[in-house]
């Protein structure tokens, strides 16, 4: 505990850091709690309504299965800090450190560069009014190929025939190519990846034989990875 304690002093004086307990989730929603225990119904003026109680959402918000991932983070001035218990809040977009079992420490990327996380990139960007992190495929000289998550709700139902009477959280998975500080989506098709080598035939042709010697996949992002790669040294 001293050494993380330590360690978020340092990293945090130019970070920055935010604390949540769930003694201050319980007391900031304690008006909302009482008001779901009363009942259902809230009158306006003359007239009275029915408000549904909240419904329980199963699943997690973090994109992680569990805190057990260590990470390297990498700072702007090429500092590097060491974590094991990291995650990242898909509804928040940025990643948490469980410090104790009911306090988590939120860190934000003003001096972060990166957080490689069980030898995973990932980066913070900001396009078209939106702030969130990415996963970095490939980070090439002219473009990169990103992945973007999202976080869904799937509504649960009082039909016993569908089995889902609970709110469940959906992970989402989305591509983006990223050229010019512009995110756009990006699927992985053949079609698409070879468009970015339309330019330069001899080097499309290289890169086919290269998919048809290794058996590759233009669906598979590891195999889209290593393509890309190849596409380097050509």
């Amino acid at each position: 505990m001293m050494k993380h304690l330590i360690f978020f002093l340092a990293l945090f004086i130019s970070v920055g850091l935010e604390a949540q307990t769930n003694d201050a989730f319980v007391q900031n929603n304690a008006t909302a709690l009482n008001v779901a225990a009363q009942g259902n119904i809230r009158s306006q003026g003359s007239s009275a309504y029915f408000v549904n109680p909240p419904r329980e959402i199963e699943g997690s918000v973090h994109l992680f299965d569990n805190w057990n991932n260590r990470a390297v983070i990498y700072t702007v001035d090429n500092q590097q800090y060491l974590m094991k218990n990291i995650n990242l809040n898909l509804q928040r977009h940025t990643f948490e450190s469980k410090i104790a079992q009911d306090t988590l420490f939120t860190f934000n990327f003003n001096n972060i560069d990166k957080f490689v996380v069980n030898n995973k990139v990932y980066r913070n960007y900001y396009w078209d009014d939106d702030n969130r992190v990415y996963e970095v495929i490939y980070d090439g000289k002219d473009y990169q190929v990103i992945k973007g998550f999202k976080l869904e709700i799937i509504e649960g139902s009082a039909n016993p025939m569908l089995n889902r009477r609970s709110d469940k959280y959906a992970k989402k998975e989305t591509y983006y190519i990223r050229k010019e500080g512009k995110i756009k989506p990006f699927r992985l098709s053949k079609g698409r990846i070879m468009k970015l080598f339309k330019s330069d035939e001899e080097k499309s042709k290289e890169l086919l034989q290269f998919v048809r010697e290794n058996k590759l996949s233009f669906k598979k992002e590891y195999d889209i990875r290593r393509l890309l790669e190849f596409s380097d040294s050509i």
